[in-house]
């Protein structure tokens, strides 16, 4: 029987492991790390299922903002474009594409497992215009002319649903013909309710809409100079 016990002592020597002390000491260290990892696994369970539950009030929030911005954003858009083309409407809704198939990394993959493929459902946002006295009520029957204008009301439309301080508008107008660039004016006279205006223009019905005036003139000396003309007392004084 000792000399059993002196083969198992050296076997269990030539395996690395000590004397019955450490073997215990060993055993404790690894039931702690268990019970440790057995409380963290629970600590990032709970983290999960709260994770999961602050994604489904984020979702649900985020929807409810979007649905509220696109009716603020159509409030506005409508007025803006009523104002560009002397009547008619403008909205914006919301489509959503039919599902399609959408695939995971492995998309490339010859063989893949139908269980990885799930149905995706694309939300987009369609503008629908109708102009007075016309019955075009699709954007992509407008003409260039009239895109524009579509375009430039629904940009402001979007910039008045969270009014900025202030905002620069670097030759939107160039484009326009006479008639609109006195829509274009009424546009911009209806931001600067809102917000302060930065224009760069050489449309002389939108200087005329400003507040104070900008220019750089060339002298006979060859010097570029800054002009600035604060209307209300240019009036004054022409007066």
């Amino acid at each position: 029987r000792r000399r059993k016990i002196e083969r198992i002592k050296i076997k269990l020597e030539e395996a690395g492991i000590g004397g019955a002390g450490d073997v215990i000491k060993e055993h404790d260290e690894v039931v702690e790390r268990d019970q440790f990892l057995t409380h963290e696994l629970e600590d990032v369970n709970l983290a999960m299922k709260s994770l999961e539950s602050m994604i489904i009030d984020l979702k649900d929030k985020l929807d409810v903002e979007f649905k509220t911005g696109i009716d603020k954003i159509n409030t506005e858009f409508q007025r803006f474009f009523a104002l560009m083309f002397g009547g008619g409407t403008a909205y914006l809704s919301v489509i959503v594409e039919k599902p399609r198939k959408r695939r995971g990394i492995e998309e490339d993959m010859e063989f893949e497992d139908e269980n990885d493929v799930e149905e995706h459902f694309e939300q987009g946002i369609d503008i629908n215009v109708s102009l007075p006295q016309k019955k075009v009520r699709e954007l992509a029957m407008l003409s260039g002319g009239e895109r524009s204008l579509t375009s430039i009301a629904l940009l402001f439309a979007m910039s008045q649903v969270n009014p900025p301080p202030f905002l620069v508008l670097d030759e939107t107008d160039a484009a326009l013909d006479e008639a609109n660039s006195r829509r274009y004016g009424d546009m911009i006279s209806a931001l600067a309710e809102r917000s302060q205006l930065i224009l760069i223009t050489h449309n002389r019905e939108t200087m005329g809409r400003a507040g104070v005036l900008y220019g750089v003139t060339m002298a006979g000396d060859g010097v570029s100079k800054l002009l600035s003309v604060k209307f209300d007392e240019a009036v004054a004084v022409a007066k």
